[in-house]
């Protein structure tokens, strides 16, 4: 048997694994993906309170959030490299980035140098995250990978429920929402402990094995990318672009300022905005554990189409509400729809053959579509200063999701059941 037959795909197109190695892979990828949504829950916890410490109003806060979610979109150059160096290399760099970089958010001493921590950790965690659904793209089963996926993104509501249970503590000592960030630096043990045992995926190793490449320059390697703008993959590149433009619009306008909005417009207390979160991310797993299911059973299409829509309706009910129970419980129905990023990265990590999946998923997530992640918050503070409203800037954001459906269902081509081999 030659080196290369090692790492042969089985008759049915699957890799050989024991089921002992996934289990872990899934604990791991789990993990890490818990304390990206995390760090993601308390920005928006954090947003009044950065608002009274630093002085800054909600036009400033929300150009503030537009710049560091310029990270997710810089992400494209690291996520990427997962074609050239492996799947394990950049996703273990990557947690060990925005690890450090949380925890150096905790010692800004202002606006400027806190959007620059934290511009560099989320670009580290958008990296991780969109590395982590390629890994299990590549490892798990086709009749689990909706599955594996979406669980893995469900579980990192976690984190959002931790978050949430510690906020109205430690906000209230001296530490405040610098103690939230501090908490993010949990992740290193288990970091460390995987760090040996996370495998490249095979179905890289076999592509390298194919197809050889030399290390060629950073600049000429930019120039490789290029393939991914050719005609065949015309109809992907638009399809998935969209889809992560409208997850990343929505998302960073209803999740970065809910806290602000119920805080500051509806006169909500701190424990009212973490018990209205730790109830709604518990729930939320609802969307997550149905998400899976529907993917690899109902559809790609149906599944996002049917999560776009319930998802602007709850936006809009939530951000417009004067009833604080109208507000909690579309708010849950919203979290519960983020599920949108499991079923997005799971569509897009398809969309591409194996020596472009990464380089495919860094153009259209965050090269293309994570600009929605960028313009979103700003425009909510503008909207804002004009309408004199948070919530119906937000409001009004939320429509993009509507607009994609039409898309979808005229060239998203279908995936349920096929091997990535017939996909790409």
């Amino acid at each position: 048997m030659t080196e290369s037959d090692s790492f042969a795909l089985g008759p049915d197109g699957e890799v050989a694994h024991e089921r002992s190695y996934l289990a872990h892979l899934i604990i791991f990828v789990c993990c890490c993906t818990m304390f990206e949504g995390y760090d993601v829950l308390i920005l928006n916890l954090a947003l009044p309170h950065l608002g009274d410490d630093f002085g800054a109003n909600s036009e400033q806060l929300g150009y503030a959030v537009g710049i560091i979610s310029v990270g997710t979109v810089m992400a494209f150059t690291l996520v990427r490299l997962a074609d050239r160096y492996g799947r394990r290399a950049v996703f273990l760099g990557s947690v060990t980035g925005y690890t450090v970089f949380t925890l150096l958010t905790a010692l800004s001493v202002g606006l400027y140098d806190f959007v620059a921590y934290q511009f560099v950790a989320r670009l580290f965690m958008v990296t991780e995250i969109g590395v982590a659904a390629i890994i299990l793209t590549e490892e798990m089963p086709r009749r689990y990978r909706g599955l594996a996926v979406t669980l893995v993104f469900g579980l990192g509501l976690f984190g959002g429920i931790v978050g949430s249970l510690i906020y109205p503590f430690l906000i209230e000592i001296d530490l405040g929402w610098r103690g939230l960030y501090l908490a993010g630096g949990a992740v290193l043990p288990i970091l460390l402990f995987y760090w040996n045992r996370l495998k490249e995926t095979q179905r890289w190793q076999l592509a390298q094995h194919r197809t050889p490449k030399s290390r060629t320059s950073m600049l000429a390697s930019y120039k490789e990318m290029a393939s991914v703008f050719q005609s065949k993959y015309r109809r992907r590149l638009l399809t998935g672009a969209s889809i992560w433009f409208a997850v990343n619009a929505w998302s960073a306008s209803c999740l970065f300022f809910f806290a602000y909005y119920v805080t500051n417009e509806r006169g909500w207390s701190a424990a009212q905005v973490g018990s209205t979160l730790t109830i709604g991310y518990m729930f939320a797993l609802a969307g997550y554990l149905s998400a899976g299911p529907l993917l690899d059973y109902a559809g790609r299409r149906f599944t996002v189409c049917a999560f776009f829509i319930v998802g602007g309706i709850s936006t809009i009910t939530c951000f417009l509400s004067d009833s604080d129970l109208v507000i909690t419980v579309s708010y849950i129905i919203l979290l519960s729809t983020q599920a949108l990023w499991a079923i997005a990265a799971t569509i897009t990590s398809e969309m591409f053959p194996t020596e472009l999946r990464a380089t495919g998923n860094a153009v259209v997530n965050n090269l293309l579509g994570r600009t929605g992640m960028v313009l979103a918050p700003s425009v909510v503070g503008a909207l804002s200063a004009w309408l004199g409203s948070v919530g119906q800037a937000v409001a009004i954001v939320a429509v993009v999701p509507f607009l994609i459906v039409p898309i979808v269902l005229l060239l998203l081509t279908e995936a349920k059941g096929k091997s990535l081999e017939e996909i790409s």
